[in-house]
């Protein structure tokens, strides 16, 4: 793994970054605004820090290597959709054998008494994309702050850490089914920081993005030539938002020092997707025919945790527990039905959770070990207009006779134990224990079934950076 990693190294420093820092400070230089210029003559010195991250998965189970796709592509609303734009990505699709998890270069960029900026690329191996490039303001007004540009949203614990910054090898299941992999966009983010007094602070914020995020405004579009499983071919009438935001979202975060050495926070947060489009093909047990939906998305989400930092070196002693809720709705109305046609107008309300319940401990210098309990479709249903003569559109279907389907969860406990070599290098081991509901073709009749699979996974991760990183805050 480790001449695997040295590999991708030698790849990555032959990047030509050399036009990113002319980037970065024309991005800066652009704003024009009077606090900026006042800034420049008071502060001139501009810190830009690249970096640079590499990570590898070695990765096995006791499905033959099928159990990341078996979480992948777990039978569930959230899980039934064709692969017509790239399909999903959770965050957790790994190979038996090495994986690259992680391949990341980019800068950070701090002006005193102005603000800071970001700019990430990311790559799977064979291409890099743009992840991240932002703003931010320093704090004005008595503590109002803006964010503009791609960037993660701030919701939840750890919808804006990337996969050098999580606890465990790979992402907690809330994250990964109900937001896609993470909710990320084009947009603007505005906080408000205010001390509470007695070591208490509050953040209230929102942000409006331009996002096809799959889990909350999936964007299909018109389908031309859509082959349907009975063999038909047809023209799927789904255009794309014109609308901005198509995302938008409200959170609250708030902390107390309630005593030495000991921080309770608490958060909510909610996410609105003002269209979102779903063309689902065959699943046994979850769809008898391909059907097409779209309409709007709603997911909450409340978080709390509990830390304390122990009296040792490097982190031995420190506690830190974390839970998280998830609630997400769909209001969809049926567009497109390949056996049912006379049910088009119909409205579909779509209902999940998910939680993650984790605790770290810091055993030694650089040792911390963990749990992590993660699961989602605890309610996981489908709620059907029974009489849609009785039921105008759009989305009344709670106020129409219904028929319900209830669904299957995806529940996983895991084990990690992590050694911080030093400040570049990391490497962790993690053992995890799945529960998923699952096709396959028990009978070899060409035809699949729901059955539900339990299977262990073992992973071993081996993290590599270079430079300084910019620091994730919740």
């Amino acid at each position: 793994m480790y001449h695997m990693l040295r590999y991708n190294v030698d790849m990555i420093m032959k990047l030509d970054i050399r036009i990113i820092p002319k980037l970065l400070l024309t991005m800066l230089a652009s704003s024009g605004t009077a606090a900026w210029a006042e800034a420049e003559k008071e502060h001139q010195a501009l810190q830009i820090k690249p970096f640079a991250i590499l990570g590898g998965v070695a990765y096995d189970d006791t499905v033959g290597g099928r159990g990341a796709g078996y979480v992948q592509n777990a039978n569930g609303i959230f899980n039934v959709h064709t692969d017509t734009g790239g399909g999903h990505s959770h965050g957790g699709d790994f190979s038996r054998g090495l994986n690259l998890q992680t391949l990341e270069a980019g800068l950070h960029a701090q002006a005193p008494g102005w603000g800071e900026a970001a700019l990430r690329l990311s790559s799977d191996g064979h291409d890099f994309e743009l992840e991240e490039a932002w703003l931010r303001s320093r704090e004005f007004m008595q503590g109002a702050q803006v964010q503009g540009g791609r960037f993660f949203s701030a919701v939840g614990q750890q919808n804006d850490l990337h996969p050098h910054a999580w606890d465990f090898v790979d992402q907690a299941l809330p994250y990964q089914m109900l937001l896609a992999g993470g909710l990320r966009g084009d947009g603007l983010q505005v906080n408000w920081l205010a001390p509470l007094g007695d070591g208490a602070r509050l953040r209230l914020s929102a942000e409006a993005l331009r996002s096809d995020n799959e889990g909350v405004a999936a964007q299909t579009g018109d389908v031309q030539g859509y082959v349907t499983t009975s063999g038909k071919t047809v023209d799927i009438p789904m255009r794309r938002s014109a609308h901005w935001p198509q995302v938008w979202t409200a959170f609250a975060k708030a902390d107390w020092n309630i005593a030495p050495a000991q921080l309770l926070s608490v958060g909510l947060a909610t996410i609105g997707g003002r269209q979102h489009q779903e063309l689902h093909t065959y699943h046994p047990g979850i769809n008898d025919a391909d059907h097409a939906l779209q309409g709007s998305t709603r997911t909450d989400i409340a978080s709390l945790g509990w830390q304390r930092e122990g009296s040792g070196e490097q982190g031995a002693g420190d506690v830190h527990l974390t839970a998280e809720y998830f609630r997400q709705r769909k209001d969809l109305l049926l567009v497109y039905h390949d056996t049912k046609p006379w049910n088009i107008g119909m409205p579909r309300q779509l209902r999940i959770d998910g939680y993650v319940l984790q605790a770290l401990y810091g055993i030694a210098p650089r040792w911390q070990v963990g749990v992590r309990i993660d699961s989602v479709g605890n309610v996981h249903e489908a709620l059907r207009s029974a009489s849609p003569a009785n039921c105008a559109p759009p989305y009344q279907a709670m106020r129409c006779p219904r028929q319900n389907s209830a669904f299957d969860a995806l529940q996983r406990a895991s084990l990690v134990a992590t050694w911080n070599i030093d400040r570049h290098q990391r490497l962790r081991v993690q053992m995890s224990r799945a529960r998923v509901p699952v096709a396959e073709d028990v009978n070899g009749d060409g035809r699949y079934d729901a059955v539900r699979r339990s299977f262990n996974q073992v992973f071993l991760q081996y993290q590599l950076s270079f430079g300084g990183q910019h620091a994730h805050a919740h």
